[in-house]
Order: structure tokens, then C-alpha cells, then sequence
């Protein structure tokens, strides 16, 4: 059923940010909470992790993009056991079917990460992103046409300018997102 006129769908939200979103949890993860974390870029789990969705057995559907996230993500079988079967799955399962990175200290996992981010050249990080998100549903060919003219609009970024003179001067890059 698709989100109700008038209100917003909060994983399309997060899903269409310009920059990385990275999500962390360590704990259980059900029904429209999976959807947002599915949505989110990045995804770092505790042990403690789990993730759910029972919808269909009280005769619904997740409404917020699970359905199409979690099977892109995860794999057709993952997601029929998880949206038809209404299995829930463990930190272990999340880490081995690829939806998220297991880490034992999830929020210092991620705080490294944010530190990581932040030093990255915002376009291209974008335009990387943006490749990947919009070429899995390309044919080969038309997504390494998509991820060449990314590469061409980054060429003439400051940002890429700073990179090259980086790496000869033996130096980290100063990124300013231009």
C-alpha cells in the first residue's frame, strides 16, 4: 500500500540525500525502522542487531521501499524469507548476506566512518554514490556510460584539482566540495 496522501515517505527521504547516510543499530529493527535503516547508504550493526518485517502477517506490506531495498540489497531469497515467511534475521545473517557491516562497537565503527566521509571530496562522493544507486538498474552498458559522464562532470571540480596536486606533493587533500 503506498504512503498515505499527505504524509511523507521518511525512507525516500533519507534515500535521496545528497551526501553518504550511514546507519547504526544494535538492537531489534522492525517493519518501517528496517525500511529506514535499508535506505541509509551504509549500514553497521551490533551484535545485538536484528531485523524484521512481520507486515504481511497482519495482512500488509511494507510501504516504505523494504520490499524493493531489502531485495536488491539482500537477494530474492533473503527477501522472500524475511517479507513472505516473515523470518527475522540476526546481526550474523544482516553481515553475511552483505546489508551491513558487524562490528562489536558499532557506534565507534561509525563514528570512524563519519571522520573517514568527512574527509572525502563531496562530489565525487556523490557522483560515486549516484552510480552506483542509479546503474544497478541500468543495463552494463548504460551504466558504464552513466559512471563515465560522472566522471567527466567531477574532472573539472576543484575538488579533483586538489586530489592530483595532493598525490604529487605527497600530501592529504584539502576537499571544499567545489
Amino acid at each position: 500500500m503506498p504512503t498515505p496522501v499527505g504524509l511523507r515517505d521518511p525512507a525516500a527521504m533519507l534515500a535521496s540525500f545528497p551526501a553518504p547516510t550511514v546507519a547504526v543499530w544494535n538492537g531489534p529493527a522492525i517493519g518501517a525502522g528496517a525500511e529506514l535503516l535499508l535506505a541509509a547508504d551504509l549500514r553497521i550493526v551490533g551484535p545485538e542487531a536484528s531485523m524484521a518485517f512481520p507486515e504481511v502477517g497482519d495482512g500488509e506490506l511494507p510501504c516504505w521501499g523494504g520490499t524493493q531495498r531489502l531485495t536488491r540489497a539482500g537477494g530474492v531469497a533473503l527477501a522472500l524469507r524475511m517479507l513472505v515467511v516473515g523470518d527475522p534475521v540476526d546481526a550474523g545473517e544482516l553481515a553475511r548476506s552483505g546489508l551491513a557491516l558487524l562490528d562489536a562497537d558499532p557506534e565507534g565503527r561509525a563514528d570512524a566512518l563519519a571522520q573517514q566521509l568527512s574527509q572525502g571530496a563531496p562530489r565525487a562522493q556523490a557522483a560515486a554514490r549516484d552510480a552506483v544507486q542509479r546503474g544497478r538498474d541500468l543495463t552494463l552498458a548504460d551504466a558504464l556510460r552513466l559512471e563515465s559522464d560522472l566522471n567527466l562532470l567531477i574532472s573539472t571540480t576543484d575538488d579533483r584539482a586538489e586530489g592530483i596536486a595532493a598525490f604529487f606533493e605527497k600530501r592529504p587533500p584539502r576537499f571544499t566540495g567545489s
